[in-house]
């Protein structure tokens, strides 16, 4: 990784600290590398501000799941019993229909 040196005006500087403090992030580097993430994925994606915004909140709410499995608050799951219910459920719709 490169080392990246920056001045933020105290304005934003509080932005980042209290993103820190609020859990969305482990640390300001882990915040600017979100940031400049996301940044790349607009740039190259083109995408427009209301796609940005859902991917930017789709993002804080896995970044929330990580957080519950890095605390231990996940559960197993049996996937291969969870897509056959699905299937099932799927194929009795459109028995029915």
């Amino acid at each position: 990784m490169t080392q990246v040196a920056i001045q933020l005006p105290d304005e934003l500087s509080q932005f980042v600290n209290q993103s820190v403090l609020s859990g969305g992030f482990h640390n300001a580097d882990e915040f600017f590398i979100s940031v400049v993430s996301m940044y790349k994925d607009q740039v190259e994606e083109g995408l427009s501000e209301a796609d940005q915004t859902k991917l930017e909140s789709l993002r804080r709410d896995i970044q929330v799941g990580i957080d519950q499995l890095d605390r231990g608050e996940g559960s197993e799951m049996n996937w291969d019993e969870f897509f056959a219910q699905r299937h099932r459920a799927y194929a009795e719709r459109h028995r029915t229909a």
